[in-house]
């Protein structure tokens, strides 16, 4: 991410290269991320067209343009890949990359292109074109009224180490009532305006302190070497107009990109390809110094540059010099699985329980009267087709949590079981009626006289004796 070095370079080129210009025209690509703050593409592009550039200002990793005339200033934020680049020249790189070009215009992913025409008192005589690029669309556009600083975000904002570094006393106490790891706490926005990851990592290094110390647990010694370190590296960056390649050698940024790879392998890696122009794992050009091979300990040996998690945040440091006080224990990490997850989860769920206390409550209501709803019509008409209304009509509706689908199976299967249950009793019911039928009639049917079988019933009823009297 561009930090205060890089921001700085970016206000210091449309300072030195736009001052004086007017802006003839604006184009401004559709993005409801990148402008925010109730500003959208249109705005922005009406609102600053026809004013001229009177300078540019910055407080921390934030920074806007005054214009002349009525109206609010443009405020920008890089994000993680934001750059700032004048046409025929090199975008303001965070660590240069070998696929950005001063020769490709319009830059890929712009978001907004300023056209600047030279006016009475203006730095230069030749019309020039400013964009503003952000690939992944983490950067930030917005119009602020004048003074931008009495506004969020810039209001929000702690001390910036180059223009209002506190005095060690001041200092002091700002620390006295933090809590958390000394890389937290510096990394906060509200602390320390313009101080990243880098940034961090680098103040930590050269001031030979443990990136995860508790504050409580910083030494007199420790505070000195944090306060003045915080205000060091960021105006040595400035110093070399944030170009990497030109910090000095023993700075832990020179070495840090080789993520995951140990000195001794990349030592052996940078020999083998001596000659060739030499890429990181990180996909930037290797800022490495040239007249060196590692990173050097105080007697000359290689450092060992171990990456940890601090705050969220990977966090390179150097084990031999950057030590935790005495009684302080470092809790490891534990990845997804371990021991830890199970507490983990259960705080998170606690967490996410109680706030959700108020819109439970809320619920509460709504659930008890969806239990106790009435049958739709089509289950009335079903149950009392089916002769199964007390079956179904002394349930409550208790399947409301389940699916949708597998609702509709349950009423489906309990429909279907009670219809098998009453075909089953009008099969009973409709053999039985045959049955007595069948045998009332078969009682009502005088039997054949002249067969055998005839004589042998006729001969076994009451009505035998008169029929044996007829002459054949």
């Amino acid at each position: 991410m561009p930090e205060l070095p890089e921001v700085e370079r970016a206000r210091k080129l449309i300072e030195d290269s736009c001052q004086g210009y007017k802006i003839v025209s604006v184009d401004a690509q559709e993005d409801s991320i990148i402008f925010t703050g109730g500003t959208d593409h249109n705005e922005f592009a009406k609102e600053i067209t026809g004013r001229t550039i009177t300078g540019c200002e910055r407080k921390g990793k934030t920074f806007w343009m005054t214009l002349s005339g009525e109206g609010r200033y443009p405020v920008m934020h890089f994000g993680m890949t934001g750059m700032i680049q004048l046409k025929g020249q090199e975008p303001t790189w965070y660590r240069r990359k070998h696929k950005e070009s001063a020769d490709v215009w319009p830059p890929r992913f712009y978001k907004f292109i300023l056209k600047l025409e030279p006016q009475e008192g203006s730095i230069g005589d030749e019309p020039r074109e400013l964009a503003f690029i952000d690939g992944r669309r983490l950067g930030r556009l917005r119009l602020v009224s004048d003074p931008v600083s009495s506004h969020l975000p810039v209001s929000g904002l702690g001390f910036d180490p180059i223009l209002n570094h506190p005095t060690l006393e001041e200092f002091t106490k700002l620390l006295v009532n933090k809590k958390g790891t000394v890389k937290g706490v510096i990394m906060d926005q509200a602390f320390s305006a313009g101080v990243g990851n880098w940034v961090a990592d680098e103040v930590l290094y050269q001031a030979r302190i443990h990136p995860s110390c508790p504050i409580p647990a910083l030494s007199e010694q420790n505070i000195k070497d944090l306060h003045h370190q915080l205000r060091a590296v960021p105006l040595t960056a400035i110093s070399v107009n944030a170009d990497s390649k030109l910090f000095p050698s023993d700075w832990l940024f020179r070495w840090r990109w080789s993520k995951g790879t140990t000195q001794k392998k990349q030592m052996e890696k940078d020999r083998k390809s001596k000659g060739k122009k030499a890429i990181d794992s990180e996909g930037g050009e290797d800022v490495k110094p040239e007249d060196k091979e590692f990173l050097e300990l105080p007697d000359g040996s290689p450092a060992t540059i171990k990456f940890i998690e601090v705050g969220g945040r990977t966090t390179a440091l150097v084990e031999e010099l950057q030590k935790m006080p005495d009684g302080i224990e470092i809790k490891p990490k534990i990845s997804k699985g371990g021991k830890w997850a199970g507490a983990k989860r259960k705080k998170a769920i606690k967490e996410e329980e109680s706030d959700e206390v108020n819109e439970l409550s809320d619920q509460s209501e709504l659930e008890e009267n969806k239990r106790k709803r009435p049958l739709t019509a089509r289950q009335r008409a079903t149950a009392e087709k089916g002769g199964i209304n007390n079956n179904l009509a002394s349930q409550t509706r208790t399947e409301d949590n389940k699916p949708s689908a597998g609702k509709r199976r349950t009423i489906r299967a309990r429909i279907g079981e009670s219809k098998d249950h009453q075909d089953s009793e009008v099969k009973k019911e409709n053999g039985s009626i045959r049955s007595r039928k069948s045998k009332k009639q078969a009682d009502e049917k005088p039997a054949r006289i002249g067969s055998q079988k005839g004589r042998k019933k006729a001969a076994s009823t009451p009505e035998s004796s008169e029929l044996s009297d007829v002459p054949e």
